[in-house]
């Protein structure tokens, strides 16, 4: 195995977690029967679940909200705006490994819920600014990296948290994080998506209904990343590295600051690469490959459900003459909330279930339910012909259900115990590389499709994604408690 290297970052807390693992404390309890780490005080994993809760709210709202009363009023056509959508989260994403980066070496320095306090705040910076984007770029495009970099330092914390507090397989704890990111996600389209429409009618200005509702969502977002910074869990102490002082200039030089940022983005760009190489070399795991997969498709998933939904459903009441591009769609604002909001709903149902499968059945078990789950509902909806049918209602419930068992179910592949100490912080780094890339390929591919071949052209490439899940986690059960047991049985027969 490789020596580890001295400096520690956001990629290799491992270690200090370890530490409380093995003090012989026992485990604490949320709700009585949900074990956390030593160190991991109940109210503050509550807390946590507020954090996990808060930006999911926020994603979905500026995602489906950009759909119907932004993107479509700039730009003033309801063509090429699935390409515009794509690119616009390719982009985003391109930033947040940028940002991932610089978030892992900051809360090296500062815990990590400073980090997910900043995230949360900077989310609400952009939303506000929302409604005066008066073109797609640079605009749009400044507020949506903006965002991005927000959204980053909650992402990637919510990973790190997960790791802290989590004891023994971790299914439960996966759960309840799951289930706390849909009833984010249901809030956002049952209140927050109803915002502007409410204050029309008191208002009868749409530009004017749209400035106050983001300005308040905003505005309570920063609110929420404020308190939220006192009342997470604190993170392990990390010790500085002694050997950052040969590259450090005397702290009463003026560029001392700059100097010591600059060199620890630099080693941090170092340690990402560093860790990424570790956590694809533990790939070598058919587990930990099927989580990688799984965060490759469920991250992207969650994308392409919050922008072309939305999207998918404004046009198509443009072009049955129910909108008008330049104007908000308020009718399609309801129809995908109460769309998506069903199926969120339903499945957030199902998400206790993919928790307790994933703590007491073999992993692959959920993982292969998801798969099969989401392609019966991707493939059949990416050929609707009215997104607002109550069959595609019900399409979308299975999209939603395969979505949150592959997130709760694939997180568990790269957190529980079958995973080495040594590797988890890169396998939890890799993890969320993994995620972004998804959004990259799938967002841009599915935009691009969306405009020139058909509207369910990005929920046709999640259905063979989820295919492909569903195959391999067949594959790697079958490797698993066949080949393996019958190698080991061999094995023990000939010693």
């Amino acid at each position: 195995m490789e020596e580890k290297p001295q400096r520690i970052s956001s990629f290799s807390i491992s270690s200090e977690i370890e530490e409380f693992r093995t003090d012989n404390k026992p485990s604490r309890k949320f709700l009585w029967f949900i074990p956390l780490a030593p160190h991991a005080h109940p109210i503050q994993f509550f807390f946590l679940l507020i954090a996990v809760f808060t930006p999911i709210a926020v994603i979905v709202f500026i995602a489906s909200a950009q759909s119907f009363y932004i993107l479509i009023r700039i730009q003033a056509v309801s063509h090429e705006t699935g390409d515009i959508t794509g690119s616009l989260a390719l982009y985003s994403e391109i930033i947040s490994l940028v940002a991932v980066v610089f978030w892992g070496v900051f809360s090296d320095h500062h815990e990590k819920r400073t980090v997910m306090a900043l995230g949360i705040i900077i989310m609400g910076i952009p939303c506000i600014c929302y409604p005066y984007a008066t073109n797609v770029y640079p605009s749009l495009l400044i507020l949506r990296l903006i965002f991005s970099a927000g959204t980053a330092a909650t992402t990637s914390m919510m990973a790190a948290f997960f790791i802290e507090v989590v004891s023994g397989k971790g299914g439960l704890v996966s759960g309840l994080l799951g289930a706390s990111s849909g009833l984010g996600a249901i809030f956002s389209v049952f209140v927050l998506f109803m915002v502007p429409s409410e204050v029309n009618k008191v208002f009868q200005d749409y530009t004017k209904s749209l400035n106050i509702s983001f300005g308040v969502i905003g505005g309570a977002t920063v609110f929420v990343g404020m308190v939220l910074y006192f009342v997470l869990p604190k993170s392990p102490q990390v010790v500085q590295s002694t050997t950052e002082a040969h590259y450090l200039p005397s702290r009463s030089s003026s560029s001392f600051f700059l100097t010591r940022w600059c060199g620890y983005f630099i080693r941090g760009i170092q340690d990402f690469i560093y860790k990424i190489k570790r956590g694809v070399m533990a790939a070598k795991d058919p587990k930990i490959a099927l989580g990688y997969t799984t965060s490759f498709f469920a991250r992207a998933d969650e994308i392409i459900i919050s922008n072309f939904v939305s999207l998918w459903i404004t046009q198509y009441y443009i072009e049955q003459g129910s909108c008008s591009v330049g104007e908000p769609c308020y009718v399609s604002a309801a129809t995908s909330g109460t769309l998506t909001g069903i199926a969120q709903a339903v499945a957030l149902v199902a998400c206790p279930f993919f928790a307790v499968a994933s703590e007491y059945l073999p992993k692959e078990f959920p993982i292969m339910a998801a798969g099969l789950i989401g392609a019966g509902g991707c493939i059949p909806f990416s050929f609707s012909i009215d997104p607002t049918s109550k069959a595609s209602m019900a399409l979308v419930v299975l999209i939603g259900i395969g979505q949150y068992g592959m997130i709760i179910s694939g997180l568990t592949m790269v957190g529980g115990d079958h995973v080495p100490v040594a590797y988890r912080g890169s396998v939890a780094g890799t993890f969320s590389f993994f995620g972004a890339l998804g959004i990259i390929v799938l967002s841009k591919l599915g935009g691009v499709l969306f405009d020139r071949w058909m509207k369910g052209a990005p929920f046709l490439l999640l259905g063979i994604g989820h295919c492909i899940v569903l195959v391999l986690a067949f594959s790697v059960y079958l490797w698993e408690h066949f080949f393996l047991k019958k190698k080991k049985k061999k094995k023990k027969n000939y010693n």
